[in-house]
């Protein structure tokens, strides 16, 4: 068996598909800020500590360090093209939720919004920001979670009923076993 190799700088192609979510944030005036990330991950069950990767510069982040919470919001395939439209680069203050045609929904824990389109949400309180390489690896305890009516089977995701939305990389997406790109 051989094994080519493969750009170090493109690591993260390899760790895929990964979930894909939309993380919702307030600013400190309590502007709405929604942006899509798959660079996202549990990291302790107990007590309960999740984390994503995000640009400093990026409205997500400038709205975490002001404020320390957030929320993932974890999307099915049929929000995938409102998804998209709340990575477009827009003013900071702006709704991307409101461009997307997205419900806002009030959380139970923190400020930022939840997603009434989601499947499932995690309200989050930050933990931590740390400086990794050119992207603050954001940590933060998940206050409150909540997920759709029958969305769970034996205590799992029930994927094959939810077919949650899969990065693979740049505009391609998978969902079930379908590869579908976003234009």
């Amino acid at each position: 068996m051989n094994f080519e190799d493969f750009p170090p700088e493109n690591a993260h192609r390899i760790l895929a598909p990964r979930p894909t979510v939309i993380i919702t944030t307030s600013g400190a005036q309590g502007e709405i800020n929604a942006a899509p990330f798959s660079f996202v991950m549990p990291v302790s069950m107990n007590p309960p500590i999740v984390a994503f990767a995000s640009a400093p510069s990026h409205d997500t982040n400038k709205n975490i360090e002001k404020t320390h919470e957030f929320v993932i919001n974890l999307i099915p395939s049929d929000i995938l093209s409102k998804m998209w439209i709340t990575g477009e680069k827009l003013p900071y203050g702006e709704n991307e939720l409101e461009k997307a045609g997205l419900t806002a929904i009030p959380s139970k824990a923190v400020s930022p919004p939840r997603i009434a389109e989601s499947i499932a949400h995690l309200e989050c309180e930050v933990l931590k920001v740390s400086e990794i390489g050119d992207h603050n690896l954001i940590t933060g305890y998940v206050t409150h979670a909540s997920v759709k009516d029958h969305c769970i089977k034996d205590g799992l995701l029930d994927v094959e009923k939810v077919k949650p939305v899969l990065h693979l990389g740049g505009t391609n997406f998978v969902i079930g076993d379908h590869l579908r790109r976003v234009e």
